[in-house]
């Protein structure tokens, strides 16, 4: 496994903190009523905000590009005979990426906040991140893999809808909304840090 890649894994996720807190703190200086507990955090790359484009190239898009390019040295480090689910899963991984990074490359439109190209990009993130991860866990589960990272994509799974769908029911969307987006942060890193253990071991026992 690419020692980058594993740095760039890691970027990813502060840059991305880093970004939505000094830009969260900016805008709640400038327009009092903004609030992390509240606002979606499209709303800070949103069109007419101040500082909107910078934010949307640190929030989303250069933490998406790391995140892609951290996932992809895992789908090119994969032996041959690894099993067909976890390199599909490896495939939508990246994919899933590129829809992150591809947010900051449409901004939210305020006067249609649940609709517009913004939406589809978040959409088509959690719609390719949860298979991934489903995958991951039904390929790797019969192989040379420890624990950890079967476990750990079947629980990505399961959470990051729970975000979206039923965590809302009883917390902030935004919460909801950003918990979501740490689950897939955390799995990228722990994904490319772990992998480089059982990549160069013994070779998987199954296809299936």
């Amino acid at each position: 496994m690419n020692r980058f890649a594993r740095i760039a894994a890691h970027a990813a996720w502060l840059v991305f903190l880093a970004s939505a807190a000094i830009f969260g703190a900016i805008l709640q200086t400038q327009h009092d009523g903004f609030s992390h507990l509240t606002h979606p955090l499209a709303w800070l790359g949103a069109r007419g905000v101040p500082g909107a484009m910078v934010f949307n190239l640190c929030g989303f898009v250069l933490p998406g590009v790391l995140a892609a390019f951290a996932l992809w040295s895992i789908r090119g480090a994969m032996p041959k005979n690894t099993p067909w689910a976890a390199r599909i899963g490896a495939q939508l991984a990246v994919l899933s990426a590129l829809a992150f990074a591809a947010q900051g490359l449409l901004p939210l439109d305020l006067e249609d906040p649940n609709g517009g190209p913004h939406t589809l990009a978040w959409t088509l993130w959690w719609l390719s991140f949860v298979p991934s991860a489903a995958l991951f866990a039904w390929g790797l589960r019969r192989t040379s893999a420890r624990a950890g990272v079967v476990a750990l994509s079947a629980i990505a799974a399961l959470a990051l809808p729970l975000m979206i769908f039923a965590a809302p029911l009883v917390v902030p969307i935004a919460v909801a909304q950003r918990a979501a987006f740490l689950i897939w942060f955390a799995w990228v890193a722990w994904m490319t840090t772990r992998t480089r253990v059982w990549i160069n071991q013994a070779p998987p026992l199954s296809r299936v």
